[in-house]
């Protein structure tokens, strides 16, 4: 099995990521968000504080990111983007995800986002992390149903 290797964020990679987005994501971003996926990818990368991707085999699987939220509450957004070739490195893009979340609480004392209740691959994989999940609200612009979900630093 192939390691996967979490690495800064290159301006050449943009276009990679671009064109290999899963389609859930795009649906998630594009329609859910209604924003243009370009623009998301960039905003996270530039509103990290530790914008990373995850590389198995020269392929790039995944971008994320943590943006503050909140310095007074201590409020961080993790964010992640996937491409198609996550699934075929599942289980190398699974070993970094626990230890990069880890790092998140480091910098944050809660971690908070919302996800796309159609994006269920999306949501297992968050539940494995430990994140805990809200009722579905109506989000967007187009009020389609999106969980909140939350991770709070053992203290």
């Amino acid at each position: 099995m192939a390691a996967a290797d979490v690495l800064p964020i290159e301006p050449e990679d943009v276009p990679v990521i671009l064109r290999d987005v899963r389609q859930a994501d795009i649906d998630e971003i594009v329609e859910g968000l209604g924003v243009s996926l370009e623009m998301e990818l960039l905003e996270g990368i530039i509103g990290s504080l530790n914008a990373r991707k995850i590389v198995v085999d020269g392929q790039i699987v995944a971008v994320f990111g943590d943006a503050v939220h909140s310095v007074l509450g201590s409020i961080g957004v993790p964010w992640l983007i996937s491409t198609i070739h996550v699934e075929r490195n599942a289980r190398a893009f699974l070993k970094v995800c626990k230890p990069e979340v880890q790092g998140m609480l480091t910098r944050h004392r809660h971690l908070m986002n919302y996800v796309d209740a159609r994006n269920t691959s999306a949501i297992r994989w968050l539940k494995w992390l430990g994140f805990e999940f809200g009722e579905a609200i109506p989000y967007g612009p187009k009020r389609l149903p999106f969980y909140p979900f939350t991770l709070n630093r053992e203290e």
